[in-house]
C-alpha cells in the first residue's frame, strides 16, 4: 500500500473515532450545562421574586412604623389623622385599604372608612399589645377574589402603648409584582401559607380555596426548604418546579414551567451537534488528502537535516511544509534557540535569587535590630516598674516601721502614716491592675459588653472620681455637653477607664489653678469626646510615641509624678475596640486636647 494510502487511513481512524466520542460527550456535557443554566435561571427568578416579596413587605412594615412613631397618630386627633393616612393611601394607589387605631381594651376608636367595632379577640391586636409588629395571615377580602392581610403596631407615648395602630393592606399590587416572572408559555407560579392553601394565583378564584397536597414543591416549602427538582405537578403534568421558602410570612413561592419547554434547548443542541459532526468529518477526508500529498515533499530534506546533525555539523533545517514534518523541522531549528533562552532565563533566575537573599538578609538585619530595640525596652520597663514598685514599697516599710515602733505615736501622726500606706498601696495596684489590662487587651481577652449608654453619665462617673483630687490640686474642671444628646453603642466601664485615664494624665501635666474641659458633640452621624487641659503640653516630636506602652516624656514634672506609661496605651486600646482612635493636639505650654469619636445607637 502506498504511504499517501496509509496516511489517508490512519488520518481516519485517528480522527473519525475521537471525533464521534468528543461530539457524544460534548453533547452530553452541553445538555447538562443547559439543564443546569435552565435550572439556575428559574431559581434565579424565583430568589428574584421572593426578594422583591420580602421587599414590598419590608416596605409596608416600614410604613406602619413611621405611622405609629407619628405625632398626628398618638395625638389621635380625627381630622389630623384623615389628612396624614389619605396621604398613604393615595400615595400607594390601592395598597392600603384602611387604617385604623384601636384603643387597649380592644375598640375602634378611629378609621379611615369610619368603621367601629371590636377586635379585642384578634391576634394582630393582642401581639401589638405586646409591644410586636405582627402581620396577619392573608385572607379573603370583602371584594370576591380579592385577598388581604392586616398589619398591626403599638402606639407608643414616651415609651408607653397607648393604642394599636392597623391597616388593612391588599396585596392585588403584590401579586402584579409576582405575575412579572418569567415562565414561558406553560409556566405557572403560585405561593402557599403553612397550611398549604394557595394565597396567590393568576386565577383568583382559587385563592384560599384550593389547597395543594399532592405537589413535591408543596410538601417541600411546607418543611421550609429551597430547591428545584423535576416532578409530576397537581395537574398531572411533568414540570421543572423552583421553590423558595419566605421564612417571615411563612410563605412558600412555587415556580414551574413544563419540561419539555424548559428544556427546548436540548433538542436544539442535538440537532447542532450532529450537523457539525457530518462537516467535521468531511473536513478531515479533505484534510488526510491535502496532507498526505504534502507530506512526502519534506521528508527527504527533513532525512538531509538529520544525516547532518548526526555528523555533528548543526544548522538549521530548511522548512519547506506547514505540516508535522515541517513543524517537526521547525521544533528542531528552534531548539539550539530555546536551550540559549533556557540558558539566560536560569542566569536570571540565579541573579533575581541573589536579590531576593540579599532582601531576606536585609529583613533579617532589620529583625535583629527589633529585637534589640525590644531587649533594650525589656530593660527599660524593668527598671521603670522595679523603681516605680520601689518607691511606694520604701514607704510602706518606713511606716510601718514608724508604727511598730512608737507605741506612743501622736493618734494624728498615726492616721496619716496609714493614710500614706494605703495611698502607696492603691498606686501599686492602680499599676498591676494597668499591666493587667494591657496583658489582656494584647491577648485579645478582655472582654466588653456593648450596649446603649448615656454620656453624660460616664463623664458624671469621672467627674466624680476626680473630684477631690481637681479641689486639692485647686483645678477648674469645666463641661460642655449639650442637653439633648443621643446615646451611643459602647462599653460603659470601658469608657470609664479610658476618661479616668486621660483625666489623670490631663492632672498630672496641669500646674495648680488650671483648668480643664470637658465637651462632648453631636457630630450628626458620631458624638465626639474630647478633653482639653491647660498644662506643659507634648513636643511635636513625641506626639506619636505617646500611645505607646511604657512610653514617657521625658520632663521633670513626669518624673516627680511617676507612673509606668501605660495608661494612654489602655486607653488608646480601649477605643480601637470601640472603631474609633484618640486623636491628641498639643504644643509646648499651650496644653494638650485628646478627643475621639463614638458612633451613636440606633433610635
Amino acid at each position: 500500500m502506498r504511504i499517501r494510502s496509509e496516511i489517508i487511513l490512519f488520518f481516519l481512524l485517528i480522527s473519525v473515532i475521537p471525533l464521534s466520542i468528543v461530539a457524544y460527550i460534548s453533547y452530553d456535557n452541553g445538555k447538562e450545562a443547559i439543564r443546569a443554566s435552565v435550572m439556575e435561571k428559574l431559581l434565579g427568578a424565583t430568589e428574584n421574586t421572593g426578594n422583591a416579596i420580602d421587599n414590598w413587605m419590608a416596605a409596608r412594615k416600614d410604613d406602619m412604623r413611621v405611622i405609629s412613631q407619628s405625632r398626628i397618630v398618638v395625638s389621635k386627633d380625627k381630622k389630623q389623622l384623615h389628612e396624614y393616612l389619605d396621604t398613604f393611601v393615595r400615595g400607594y394607589r390601592g395598597v392600603y385599604r384602611e387604617f385604623f387605631i384601636l384603643d387597649l381594651n380592644g375598640s375602634i376608636i378611629f378609621s379611615t372608612l369610619d368603621r367601629e367595632g371590636n377586635a379585642g379577640n384578634e391576634r394582630y391586636f393582642t401581639e401589638a399589645a405586646n409591644g410586636k409588629l405582627y402581620v396577619s395571615d392573608v385572607s379573603l377580602s370583602e371584594i370576591p377574589g380579592s385577598s388581604e392581610m392586616i398589619i398591626a403596631n403599638p402606639v407608643k407615648n414616651n415609651g408607653t402603648i397607648t393604642g394599636i395602630m392597623a391597616a388593612r393592606v391588599s396585596l392585588e399590587n403584590l401579586y402584579r409584582i409576582i405575575e412579572n416572572i418569567d415562565v414561558g408559555k406553560s409556566g405557572e407560579v403560585f405561593i402557599v401559607n403553612k397550611d398549604g392553601n394557595i394565597i396567590f394565583h393568576k386565577n383568583r378564584s382559587m385563592i384560599l380555596l384550593r389547597s395543594i397536597d399532592d405537589n413535591h414543591a408543596v410538601r417541600e416549602v411546607r418543611y421550609e426548604k429551597n430547591g428545584i427538582a423535576e416532578y409530576i405537578n397537581y395537574k398531572g403534568e411533568k414540570v421543572l418546579g423552583s421553590y423558595y421558602w419566605l421564612p417571615l410570612y411563612r410563605w412558600g413561592l412555587i415556580v414551574e414551567e413544563n419540561i419539555d419547554e424548559a428544556y427546548t434547548g436540548v433538542v436544539t443542541l442535538g440537532r447542532l451537534m450532529v450537523t457539525v459532526s457530518f462537516f467535521a468529518i468531511i473536513g478531515v477526508v479533505f484534510l488526510a488528502v491535502v496532507i498526505s500529498r504534502r507530506l512526502t515533499e519534506p521528508i527527504k530534506s527533513l532525512e538531509n537535516g538529520a544525516i547532518d546533525l548526526v555528523k555533528g555539523n548543526f544548522r538549521p533545517i530548511p522548512v519547506t511544509s506547514s505540516n508535522e514534518i515541517g513543524r517537526l523541522a521547525e521544533i528542531f531549528n528552534q531548539t539550539a534557540s530555546e536551550l540559549l533562552f533556557i540558558r539566560k532565563k536560569l542566569e536570571d533566575r540565579i541573579q533575581l535569587a541573589n536579590h531576593d537573599l540579599e532582601k531576606k538578609n536585609r529583613e533579617l538585619i532589620d529583625a535583629n535590630e527589633g529585637l534589640k530595640k525590644l531587649d533594650v525596652m525589656k530593660s527599660e520597663f524593668i527598671s521603670l516598674i522595679s523603681h516605680e514598685l520601689k518607691t511606694p514599697l520604701s514607704t510602706i516599710k518606713v511606716s510601718a516601721e514608724y508604727l511598730e515602733t512608737d507605741d506612743n505615736a501622736d493618734p494624728v501622726e498615726r492616721k496619716e502614716m496609714l493614710r500614706v500606706i494605703i495611698k502607696n498601696i492603691d498606686r501599686q495596684t492602680r499599676m498591676i491592675n494597668d499591666i493587667l489590662d494591657l496583658s489582656k487587651m494584647e491577648a485579645g481577652k478582655m472582654e466588653f459588653q456593648f450596649e446603649n449608654v448615656d454620656m453624660r453619665e460616664i463623664v458624671n462617673a469621672v467627674i466624680e472620681n476626680i473630684g477631690q483630687l481637681a479641689l486639692k490640686k485647686k483645678i477648674t474642671i469645666s463641661l460642655d455637653i449639650p442637653d439633648s444628646l443621643p446615646q451611643i453603642i459602647a462599653d460603659k466601664e470601658k469608657l470609664i477607664i479610658v476618661l479616668n485615664n486621660l483625666a489623670g494624665n490631663a492632672f498630672k501635666f496641669t500646674p495648680e489653678g488650671g483648668s480643664i474641659l470637658i465637651s462632648v458633640k453631636d457630630l450628626g452621624d458620631s458624638i465626639e469626646v474630647s478633653m482639653k487641659d491647660t498644662g506643659i503640653g507634648i513636643d511635636k516630636e513625641k506626639l506619636e510615641k505617646i500611645f505607646d506602652k511604657f512610653y514617657q516624656v521625658d520632663s521633670t514634672s513626669r518624673r516627680k509624678i511617676g507612673g509606668c506609661g501605660l495608661g494612654l496605651s489602655i486607653a488608646s486600646g480601649i477605643i480601637r475596640t470601640h472603631g474609633s482612635q484618640i486623636h491628641v493636639e498639643s504644643k509646648p505650654g499651650g496644653g494638650s486636647t485628646f478627643s475621639f469619636r463614638l458612633k451613636k445607637a440606633e433610635p
